[in-house]
This record gives structure tokens, C-alpha cells and sequence, in this order.
């Protein structure tokens, strides 16, 4: 896993040839530019990097408020029932006028400013629940944080294609196509089973050129 220093220090290496931390107002823009990188890719497929699960008890209602980190669900909410993990299938909220008062179903309510909350029709009194959910990245805030994303190059190629864009240097579309390549990459890799079940096709580019 590589620390936002050492992904800064690969961009600037291809940015301006030298094998340094940028400094002042370029290394607050570039780490800037790291992070948004990083909610970039989470936001292209449910990335296993940010698989959380969450669990609770219902026992006050049937609203559970969910982790300020909540993004959205990744598989529906299942409760312990009788020594038996039944789920509750995830809805639209208005949806819930077309079912019986005593389906199995669930729905989330709120935003990100105001949180989120997962309502559940005819939950189990007092049972344990398990919640998958997406999360959103933690952030690199630090230069010693590391990278959440299993391939960090796609973090440095993204702020190269960044900074080059500002600079209005043509180049950025080859640093694209690089960040572009290593997301394919990471998304194949992600979409393999349990176990490295399943396939790997590499992405590749008829284009690569080096930066400089």
C-alpha cells in the first residue's frame, strides 16, 4: 500500500522529472487532486476496498440509523431469525405501498448532509442484524496515509491527467488513457470470485506514450 508522499513523488516525477514532493500551493492542489481520485474510482462499481458491514440489533422500532460513512447497500439486510439469516429485500421507499403489512422488506431514508437511516417492515423483535454497505473513502488527509485502492498508480496517473489538463498541455489525454487502463484493470480484478475465481482481461491501449 503506498502512502499519498510516495504517489505524490511518482506524479512528479513524470510531471516536472524530479523525484520530490511538490511543495506550497502545488502539493495542497495535487493531494487535492489525490483524493478526488480515489472517490472517482469508488464511484465507478462497489469496489471490495470499501465492503463495510455493519452490525446491529433491533430493538428500539424498526429505523436502525446507519454509519456517517454509509453509501449505499451492497447486498440486502439480513437478521438473525430463529438461528437463521433471513434478508430483507431492499425497496424504494414508495414501493412499500404495494406490499402486505407483513412482507419482508426494507428501504433507506436520508442524505449524506443529514445521514441515512434503514427502515425495516415486520423486523424481528430484538434480533441481530447484518448490514453490507458500501462505504465512502476515508481520505488521505496526511502524507503518511495510505492509499485505500488495491492499485495505487491509478491515483498517480489520475493526478498527472489532472495537472496536465490544467496546464492545457495534450498530454492529458495519454495520462487518461493510463488512469483509464489501471481502473479497467482494478474493476477486472475486483469482479473475480471468492478465491480468484473467474477471469482476468487486462486492458490495454494502442497510444501508451511516455509523458515527457
Amino acid at each position: 500500500m503506498r502512502t499519498l508522499s510516495q504517489i505524490l513523488t511518482d506524479a512528479n516525477a513524470n510531471l516536472d522529472l524530479e523525484s520530490t514532493l511538490p511543495v506550497g500551493d502545488e502539493l495542497t492542489l495535487r493531494s487535492n487532486y489525490a483524493n478526488q481520485a480515489v472517490l472517482d474510482a469508488s464511484a465507478i462499481i462497489q469496489f471490495g476496498e470499501f465492503k463495510q458491514e455493519y452490525l446491529g440489533n433491533i430493538s428500539t422500532g424498526v429505523t436502525l440509523p446507519l454509519p456517517s460513512n454509509f453509501r449505499e447497500l451492497q447486498t440486502n439486510p439480513r437478521l438473525l431469525v430463529g438461528g437463521s439469516w433471513l434478508e430483507w429485500p431492499e425497496i424504494e421507499s414508495e414501493e412499500k405501498y404495494e406490499k402486505n403489512p407483513s412482507d419482508r422488506y426494507c428501504y433507506v431514508l436520508g442524505n449524506p448532509a443529514g445521514g441515512y437511516n434503514l427502515v425495516f417492515n415486520n423486523p424481528e423483535a430484538n434480533a441481530t442484524i447484518s448490514v453490507m454497505f458500501q462505504r465512502y473513502p476515508s481520505g488521505m488527509a496526511t502524507l503518511s496515509d495510505k492509499c485505500e485502492l488495491s492499485d495505487a498508480t491509478f491515483v498517480t496517473r489520475k493526478i498527472e491527467s489532472y495537472v496536465l489538463y490544467a496546464r492545457g498541455d495534450d498530454k492529458f489525454q495519454i495520462a487518461e488513457t493510463r488512469a483509464q487502463n489501471v481502473l479497467s484493470n482494478m474493476v477486472s480484478r475486483d469482479s473475480k470470485g471468492t478465491g480468484g475465481q473467474g477471469r482476468d482481461t487486462k486492458a490495454k491501449s494502442s497510444n501508451w506514450n511516455p509523458l515527457g
